[in-house]
C-alpha cells in the first residue's frame, strides 16, 4: 500500500489506548496514519465534494 500523502510504504501497525485496541496503516516515510474511520470520512468527504461540483455545472 502506498501512502496517499508522500507515496511512501505503509505498514500495518497495532495501536492501543486505555480501552481501545485497533490496527491502522502507518507510513514508514512520513508517519501518516490511516485507519478505517479516517478512510471512511475521506470517502464521504470526496463524495460530497463530487456531488457539489456536479450541481454547479
Amino acid at each position: 500500500m502506498d501512502c496517499p500523502k508522500c507515496k511512501g510504504m505503509m505498514m500495518l501497525e497495532r495501536f492501543s489506548d486505555f480501552f481501545l485496541v485497533f490496527y491502522a496503516w502507518k507510513c514508514i516515510n512520513c508517519g501518516a496514519i490511516i485507519d478505517r474511520t479516517i478512510s471512511n470520512n475521506r470517502r464521504k468527504s470526496l463524495a460530497v465534494r463530487a456531488s457539489q461540483a456536479g450541481a454547479t455545472r
